[in-house]
């Protein structure tokens, strides 16, 4: 059972005023100014309303849990990890984890004589 977010109304709206109020400032967009004041003066007057901001927000973040990290797991995987693992078989070893049993033993013999140096700093 998945546990159930409590929110504050006030610190929600709030938030979003501030948030409409930085790309104000961030972009100079006059709209953004303006849904700033709207709903700050939203949250000051009314809680009713306070309450219906918060739980359509509640609702929007809950949506975009759910598609944003596929989204961006999705990028991750086809920019930086299929790139690289395509490489690495071009280029790489063949078979560099020994996945496959070729051998009668995957036991390596190191011809390394160790002295006292190798084990003060072993990384």
């Amino acid at each position: 059972m998945a546990k159930k977010i409590v929110s504050d109304p006030v610190k929600t709206v709030l938030t979003i005023s501030m948030g409409f109020l930085l790309i104000y400032i961030a972009k100079g967009w006059n709209w953004a100014l303006s849904v700033s004041f709207i709903i700050g003066v939203i949250g000051i007057l009314s809680v009713y309303l306070s309450r219906q901001i918060d739980f359509l927000w509640m609702k929007l973040s809950k949506l975009l849990s759910m598609i944003v990290p596929n989204i961006l797991l999705g990028v991750i995987f086809y920019v930086f990890l299929f790139p690289i693992a395509f490489i690495s078989r071009l280029f790489g070893k063949k078979d560099s984890l020994r996945l496959k049993n070729n051998q009668a033993s995957t036991y390596e013999v190191l011809e390394k004589s160790f002295t006292k140096e190798s084990f003060e700093h072993p990384w």
